[in-house]
């Protein structure tokens, strides 16, 4: 069974504060047929970060290995939590590049402007996914900690220990267990982010 968690731009893309809104220019004055122009920022949508994000001198995505990019998963259900307490590893099984998404209350924000009441990790939750080296952590809103700053203590966390980070991403056909991840980010060169087309794949 195949699940996609990809929001869909231009149907439910929301953009962090101060980043560039994606823009479709379908105008189809070519003779040869509607060629669409896309311009959106690294960060639109579902996508991943990489260290380079919040690392100085961190690797950007392109030098991220591709094998990385597929990987066991799994998704765990924070729901009724405004900020994911570590707590919420007791007693699962992790083994190192793991995959760890979190389901939260975020799905049922509105998707037509930012919402600054979004769950997001704790800084204690990070910190320990980043001590099991866990190859990626996912959560299914625009970023891993709180809106505005001016720390940001889980990309601090994950990003400095090498942990990719999926955000966005739409968990909510996805029940608690595990999955094979699939997220392929746009290849670009030198990016801290990129968009990608996440699937999750439960046998």
């Amino acid at each position: 069974m195949w699940i996609d968690i990809t929001r869909t731009i231009g149907r439910d893309t929301l953009v962090y504060p101060g980043d560039r809104p994606h823009r479709v220019n379908r105008a189809a004055d070519n003779p040869e047929g509607d060629r669409p122009e896309l311009e959106l920022g690294a960060h639109t949508g579902t996508h991943l970060d990489a260290p380079a994000h919040f690392i100085p001198g961190g690797r950007t995505l392109d030098q991220i290995d591709v094998e990385r990019f597929s990987c066991p998963a799994l998704v765990i259900d924070g729901r009724g939590q405004a900020s994911l307490p570590v707590s919420l590893l007791n007693g699962l099984d992790f083994q190192p590049g793991d995959a760890v998404l979190f389901k939260t209350d975020n799905a049922n924000l509105p998707r037509d402007e930012f919402s600054g009441a979004y769950t997001q990790l704790s800084a204690e939750l990070a910190e320990r996914l980043a001590e099991l080296r866990v190859n990626l952590v996912g959560i299914d809103y625009l970023s891993v900690d709180p809106a505005g700053g001016p720390e940001y203590p889980a990309h601090a966390a994950l990003l400095g220990a090498g942990v990719l980070i999926l955000e966005d991403c739409d968990l909510r056909d996805a029940p608690a267990g595990r999955y094979q991840l699939f997220c392929l980010p746009i290849k670009l060169d030198g990016t801290d982010g990129a968009p990608c087309r996440a699937l999750l794949k439960r046998d």
